[in-house]
């Protein structure tokens, strides 16, 4: 009796904590979310190992609290080992601790950065 009780009260309370974790990151869940859908319907044409580069970048930004919630970046593209943050304004990358983090990933040559129209 117990235990079915704690669920019922415990699952709206995970639930929840779900919901406000997705919300707290939202530009981070949404990057994310356009980043598989495009890997998915580009499967055939782009090579597996640059999709995981990219995956490897995306980690990275997204375990870097600035990264992460900088509402300038856009989105993040790789080719061919080079990174283009997709930015929507003119002031970014920062070439400190964020730009170094980037450059860190296995595979990565250069980080450049470019305007998106809005």
């Amino acid at each position: 009796m117990i235990p079915k009780l704690l669920r019922r009260r415990v699952r709206p309370v995970w639930v929840a904590a779900a919901a406000l974790a997705a919300w707290t990151n939202r530009r981070d869940v949404t990057r994310w979310y356009r980043f598989v859908r495009r890997s998915v319907d580009q499967r055939r044409t782009t090579p597996f190992g640059e999709v995981l580069t990219e995956a490897r970048v995306r980690a990275t930004i997204s375990a870097d609290p600035v990264l992460r919630r900088d509402k300038s970046l856009d989105d993040v593209a790789v080719h061919d080992g080079v990174v283009t943050i997709l930015t929507n304004s003119g002031g970014w990358p920062d070439p400190h601790d964020q730009i170094w983090r980037i450059k860190q990933v296995k595979g990565i040559t250069d980080v450049t950065s470019q305007m998106v129209p809005s």
